[in-house]
């Protein structure tokens, strides 16, 4: 596949929930394999990665993505983005539609204190676009296998799941695959910067911190927590729980169970000194600041349809990142995840008392809590993203996907000319024989019926013979009738054989087209790998040139030094000059005075008279 457009419904940034993270971080690690497009509602302001281009669009505005639809080929979409852009759903190209968070079970929970009425019209808008993306998608991928067996039952109630493809993909894998949404690749390391400690108040070094690290959403469970926290300080007076609460980042509304979660804490008098709120949207990129301050993490939710399908929370997922046990509720695909891999505890639905006891052991008994730690650190490094994307790396990369959309076209296309050839064959038998009109006479037995016919051919012999008339020209008109339909299906016959002709001509084009790019491919392989010594070399020339340059910058630095040393010596040499100079000067003086008193002395000499002998 040559390149990917991967369209998400949420916004992307520094600030960010679940389903924009996912989309972040599945184009970060596609992009490693193919050219990437990622859009969101919003301007993407996260540093990119190579391979990877960004962009935006207006939510609702058709204008505003269609550039973006139209340069792309083969597109992976959250399957919301549909709701407010169904020429989504018209796109040619490949579509691969991402149904990891089930809209229509949510929104059940989200409006289920709104009047009846507009709950319904929700529930039918919902359950119309997920009939749609099942209808349209090329390929599907979701987070878990219960939603996989869920929406494999959609997919077959539409007449989706056919022959053909069971032949081409017996289990579907292909046709739909489980990506869940995973764990950062990055480990996590604490920027030096306070996040709660210190922060809120009544909050020092001296607090062990219970973390809520996700969303306060309808359809969790945040107050049984608070009813445990009580029990837990009267045995852990240290013991502060913490709840993430800040406004989601996007549209989403803001949720009664905030101020319901406030309300009891306050009730119970422990809002501000037991239980505490955090009011802003943690940042992305500062998430393990917040959660390796912790020592516990909770995430509980009620009983419904949205958890029971649910994927693994994208901030339960951070537990596992940071390496710390998780508290949850039970029945849902976390819950089993923990339970299976011992890293966290899992509580019934409701009960704070259950709550209340695992989290004193947690806090209380280091070696159960050290060991549930560890199992968590484990589990995260088997969910990091560059993990859990091969399902769809695989699929983007498998052949079939580019000649799909042709196979089920053709498909699509010889079932209909079936059903019309089986539709116009009836026709043509039911017209066989309706065609011949015939009039029934009956003979006359007795006196009296041989007097009724006379009566009646007296009385309307013309009209019968009329009748007569229009009855041979309505054989003469049906029999040219059916002659004609007999003379159109043999066209008919004829036109099919012909398509029949060009789709298998067709099918070899394809076929030779496949067989020549799939020779390119191998030749493209080939001189990949003749390229990799090549490339190997220039590689190990480049790590030479590092070491001669580091070497240079050595040395450079060492005359720098040498040079900053004779700096030193020529301003000292400067410094002690003027003295010597001095000295110079009052030396070349001494010696004019000198000079001049031996001229006086030679001149002296000369005066005096010489003596003879």
């Amino acid at each position: 596949m040559s390149s990917l457009l991967i369209i998400s419904h949420d916004v992307i940034g520094q600030r960010m929930a679940g389903p924009g993270i996912r989309m972040w971080e599945l184009a970060r690690v596609l992009a490693r394999h193919l050219p990437v497009t990622l859009i969101a509602p919003q301007p993407i302001d996260l540093p990119l990665p190579a391979n990877l281009r960004c962009g935006h669009y207006t939510w609702g505005d058709a204008a505003s993505i269609e550039p973006y639809l139209r340069a792309a080929t083969n597109i992976f979409a959250n399957g919301y983005v549909a709701s407010a852009h169904p020429e989504l759903l018209n796109h040619p190209g490949c579509l691969i539609i991402d149904l990891y968070d089930p809209v229509a079970l949510e929104n059940l929970e989200l409006f289920r204190n709104h009047p009846l009425a507009e709950r319904q019209e929700q529930a039918k808008r919902d359950s119309d676009l997920l009939r749609a993306l099942l209808t349209r998608g090329d390929h599907f991928v979701c987070a878990t296998e219960r939603q996989r067996d869920l929406y494999i039952g959609g997919l077959l109630a539409l007449g989706r799941i056919t022959p053909a493809i069971i032949d081409q993909d017996p289990l579907l894998h292909q046709f739909i695959a489980i990506v869940p949404f995973g764990v950062s690749d990055d480990p996590p390391q604490a920027s030096g910067q306070p996040a709660l400690r210190g922060v809120l108040d009544d909050l020092s070094t001296e607090h062990t911190i219970i973390l809520w690290s996700g969303g306060l959403w309808d359809w969790m469970d945040p107050l049984t927590l608070v009813r445990a926290m009580p029990h837990v300080l009267a045995h852990v007076p240290t013991a502060r729980l913490v709840f993430l609460a800040g406004r989601h980042p996007g549209q989403v509304p803001e949720m009664a169970t905030v101020q319901q979660t406030r309300q009891l804490a306050a009730d119970l008098g422990l809002l501000g000194c037991g239980v505490h709120f955090y009011n802003e949207w943690v940042p992305y990129q500062r998430r393990a600041d917040f959660l390796l301050e912790a020592k516990v993490m909770v995430s509980l939710h009620r009983a419904h349809l949205e958890t029971r399908y649910a994927a693994v929370r994208s901030r339960i997922l951070d537990h596992f990142w940071v390496g710390r046990p998780s508290v949850v509720s039970a029945d849902d695909a976390a819950a089993d995840l923990i339970k299976e891999h011992q890293a966290g505890e899992v509580v019934p639905i409701g009960d704070s008392q259950a709550v209340g006891a695992v989290l004193i052991r947690l806090l209380t008994d280091h070696q159960h809590w050290t060991h549930q730690s560890a199992n968590a650190a484990a589990l995260g490094q088997r969910l990091r993203w560059s993990e859990v994307v091969h399902p769809l790396l695989h699929m983007l990369k498998n052949e079939k996907i580019e000649n799909n959309k042709t196979e089920r076209w053709q498909l699509a296309m010889e079932d209909r000319l079936q059903t019309i050839l089986h539709e116009r064959n009836m026709l043509i038998r039911e017209l066989e024989t309706q065609w011949n009109i015939v009039v029934h006479s009956n003979k006359a037995v007795s006196l009296m019926d041989r007097l009724k016919q006379w009566i009646q051919q007296r009385l309307i012999g013309s009209l019968v013979s009329n009748l007569g008339q229009i009855t041979d020209q309505q054989r003469s008109f049906n029999a040219t009738l059916v002659n004609l339909i007999y003379r159109l299906s043999s066209s008919f016959d004829e036109q099919s054989r012909r398509i029949d002709e060009q789709l298998h001509s067709l099918r070899s084009d394809t076929l030779l087209f496949q067989q020549h790019a799939a020779a390119h491919l191998a030749s493209l392989t080939q001189q990949l790998t003749e390229l990799k010594p090549w490339l190997e070399a220039v590689r190990q020339e480049q790590i030479a040139l590092r070491a001669e340059v580091q070497t240079l910058r050595t040395e450079v630095q060492t005359l720098r030094t040498e040079v900053q040393t004779l700096r030193t010596e020529v301003q000292k040499a400067y410094d002690t000059l003027p003295p010597l100079h001095q000295h110079i000067i009052d030396l070349e003086s001494r010696m004019l005075d000198i000079d001049e008193a031996l001229s006086q002395v030679a001149y002296r000499l000369s005066d005096l008279p010489i003596t003879k002998k």
